[in-house]
């Protein structure tokens, strides 16, 4: 299995990522009412964070410039960087599908999106979202039945919708290469409040919707999935994001990410969101079987 490097942003760089400059917005986390966290910069998603290219297995297969598939994504709420409160000690940051002692509230967040092809260099492919998809969207919620679980794929989409951001071309780039028996990546991904109904709750992301034009969202992409193994995304939530089991000719990722939100001047208007998921790679690997979470 390869080894997780957590946010790889000097290897975005050099992957040659264009983003304007930035610097970082501080934010207030809250829980609806009460202050979580305040002068924050970063939400650090959870490592065990998981995605699925649809379609496109077995690993070996060889992808084809122009070619589209489906990718879905789900974590929750590890950290926040920032001045936290008591309360937001009641994080439960353990995907495992119950409250953990204590343990109050989480926050999760899901997103599905067509990505294409744009080209293939040896064992690294690189990708764009499809020109053609229209239904591509990234969203927040925040939940006191703290019910996200890794492995049932259930919990990352229900609760208290607090964000919906509609995925955009532009700045969305994303790279894959195989290693050995699996592979790393970086994505990033852009995604403004573009359509009707996309927003972000001030009672739960105070300063973000008025001061925000970007979130950074660094990721590092792994296959086998390890410890966010499962066949089961966005199960028994919202129709937003419909109900999906991986099949034979799915890839499952682990993904680790996290968003920081910024003040960066950006081509888009509105509020710009970098997403962060697993992509696949080219050639390589045998599927393996895929072991349960603990």
């Amino acid at each position: 299995m390869m080894k997780s490097f957590r946010k790889l942003i000097p290897v975005a760089a050099a992957l040659g990522f264009a983003f304007a400059a930035s610097s970082a917005q501080a934010f207030t986390l809250k829980d609806g009412t009460n202050v979580l966290a305040s002068n924050a910069t970063t939400l650090d998603w959870n490592t065990t964070g998981s995605g699925v290219a649809i379609g496109v297995g077995p690993f070996g297969a060889p992808l084809t410039v122009g070619q589209s598939f489906q990718f879905l994504y789900q974590s929750n709420l590890a950290s926040v960087d920032g001045d936290t409160t008591a309360l937001f000690n009641g994080l439960d940051f353990n995907a495992n599908g119950a409250l953990g002692a204590g343990k109050t509230f989480e926050f999760t967040i899901v997103a599905k999106l067509t990505e294409q092809v744009t080209s293939l260099t040896g064992t690294t492919a690189t990708f764009g979202l499809d020109p053609a998809s229209t239904d591509n969207k990234v969203a927040i919620y925040y939940d006191t039945a703290g019910n996200a679980s890794t492995t049932g794929g259930t919990g990352f989409d229900d609760g208290q919708l607090v964000a919906l951001l509609t995925i955009v071309p532009g700045n969305t780039q994303s790279t894959f290469t195989i290693a050995g028996a699996g592979g790393q990546g970086s994505t990033k991904i852009s995604a403004l409040q573009a359509a009707p109904g996309d927003f972000i709750d001030p009672n739960y992301l105070d300063g973000v919707t008025a001061m925000l034009f970007g979130v950074n969202f660094e990721s590092n992409l792994n296959y086998p999935a390890g410890n966010s193994s499962t066949a089961n995304f966005h199960i028994g939530g919202s129709s937003l994001f419909p109900d999906y089991v991986a099949g034979g000719n799915d890839i499952v990722f682990k993904v680790d990410g996290s968003n920081t939100f910024t003040n960066a001047a950006v081509p888009e208007p509105g509020t710009m969101m970098l997403l962060g998921m697993g992509m696949l790679g080219l050639v390589g690997a045998q599927r393996r079987r895929r072991t349960p979470k603990a």
